[in-house]
């Protein structure tokens, strides 16, 4: 059996296991591309997944973000460290403090404090972004600006609207023409018209009686895009990849070496999949690796991208079900151990007194989500009720238990070893005897009760 066919297993048994109808993985290096289709882009159409089949890659979409925001550093026509206030007078916020202080680096390193997850959808006209920045009014400020890291989503979309701005186009034009468009992207897409066009997938959830079902709310709104609007097939996602890798030569490139280099480079420590971010980029560690990345999830799609810089080679994964990442984790985890010799090792766990234990127990929240934090014999049991998202459908939905082992005063982990850590953690404030947030799914999660 060759090593492809191996692969084929790997992602026919991962899918199986979860109920994941569709996925397409590529993998790139100094040689080539790779790419396997598995399945189907719709149960009801029965379409099979191709090499072409465009999927949307959710929040991969920030680091294009970011690719393009450093592109206008490098023209004048924006600076990292200048509070967004220059180019948006007229922004309100509930916190005029953080008004004054956050700036478009905060922005990029999900450190400006907003609540992260502010969906409202303002139409499709030209001025959704502009009118989704005047009802950040209404968003609570979590905390000071650089003070913790915390994902946020709304504080993409708030970057997209200074793109605007500075550029004197809609974002997506501005995407298209200083971005998309010199690399070549030509099956990236942002609206939904220009997709019907092209053979696309159908993003699915599991129904009630266990199996996948087709998500019909699957349209993003136009005030999300900067979040995690793309649309892309396989390989445009890996030529962005080879971009950031050094692999993809372009007569006028939109961003310099340098550039590329600065989004890659630390700027804050993270936490839960990531130890720090750069700009728009997650960077981890897997043994002496220093992979970057980022993961993307809508409304019935999963994806993952991983760029390891040192090997000059990626991977990439595109499913259509809420439960993909899973399987595409497993997937990327044993291709990189397969071909690269890279294994995740398990972390070393530690033991906790059963009183330190209970003083994390209690009840988080944060805009997507309820948490629940029990103590057990070595650990703690999180169980999640999400109770909104992307969808104008909203349900609450019980997330699968999480069993958390600590692996250090304070800091826990779930699940196998994988290529992307998986950890919680409990933040602190003002020296408090128990913690303030528990930070989950890279969310800041308010404690609200014992």
């Amino acid at each position: 059996m060759t090593t492809r066919d191996r692969l084929e297993n790997v992602i026919a048994e991962a899918c199986q296991a979860r109920g994941i109808p569709g996925m397409v993985v590529g993998l790139l290096t100094e040689q080539g591309r790779q790419v396997v289709e598995y399945g189907v882009a719709s149960v009801e159409t029965g379409c099979p997944v191709r090499r072409d089949t465009l999927f949307q890659n959710g929040s991969i979409t920030k680091v294009y973000l970011a690719t393009l925001a450093m592109r206008l550093v490098e023209e004048g026509k924006l600076a990292l460290d200048t509070p967004v206030i220059a180019y948006l007078p007229d922004l309100e916020l509930a916190d005029p403090a953080a008004r004054e202080a956050i700036t478009l680096r905060h922005l990029l390193t999900h450190t400006s404090g907003l609540e992260g997850d502010r969906f409202d959808d303002y139409g499709y006209g030209d001025d959704a972004l502009a009118r989704y920045v005047a009802g950040l009014r209404e968003a609570r400020q979590i905390h000071p600006p650089g003070h913790f890291w915390s994902y946020c989503n709304s504080g993409f979309s708030l970057a997209g609207r200074v793109i605007e701005v500075v550029t004197g186009q809609a974002f997506e034009d501005a995407m298209r023409e200083r971005l998309l468009k010199p690399l070549g992207l030509e099956r990236t897409f942002f609206f939904v018209q220009d997709v019907l066009g092209y053979p696309y997938a159908s993003g699915h959830r599991t129904n009630e009686q266990g199996h996948p079902e087709v998500v019909r709310d699957f349209a993003l709104p136009r005030s999300v895009h900067p979040a995690g609007g793309i649309w892309a097939t396989i390989d445009d996602l890996l030529t962005f990849a080879a971009f950031h890798l050094g692999l993809h030569q372009v007569s006028e490139p939109p961003l310099s070496a340098e550039g590329v280099t600065r989004l890659q480079e630390p700027q804050v420590a993270a936490a839960n999949w990531a130890d720090a971010y750069g700009l728009g980029w997650a960077l981890w560690t897997v043994g002496s690796a220093r992979p970057i990345g980022h993961g993307g999830s809508t409304n019935g799609f999963q994806a993952h991208l991983t760029l390891l810089p040192a090997q000059r080679a990626a991977v990439a994964s595109l499913t259509n079900h809420e439960q993909g990442s899973a399987a595409a984790l497993e997937v990327e985890t044993w291709l990189l151990g397969e071909w690269f010799g890279m294994r995740p090792e398990a972390p070393r766990l530690m033991t906790i007194p059963e009183a330190e234990l209970a003083r994390l127990a209690g009840t988080y929240e944060y805009r997507l989500a309820r948490i629940r934090v029990e103590p057990a014999a070595g650990g703690l049991w999180l169980r999640a009720v999400q109770t909104r998202g992307l969808s104008r459908q909203p349900r609450e939905r019980a997330l699968p238990p999480l069993f958390l082992q600590p692996i250090g005063p304070t800091v826990f982990t779930s699940g196998p070893a994988r290529v992307v850590p998986n950890r919680v953690d409990f933040v602190f404030e003002n020296g408090g005897i128990r913690p303030r947030w528990i930070r989950a799914f890279g969310r800041l999660a308010e404690r609200v009760s014992d």
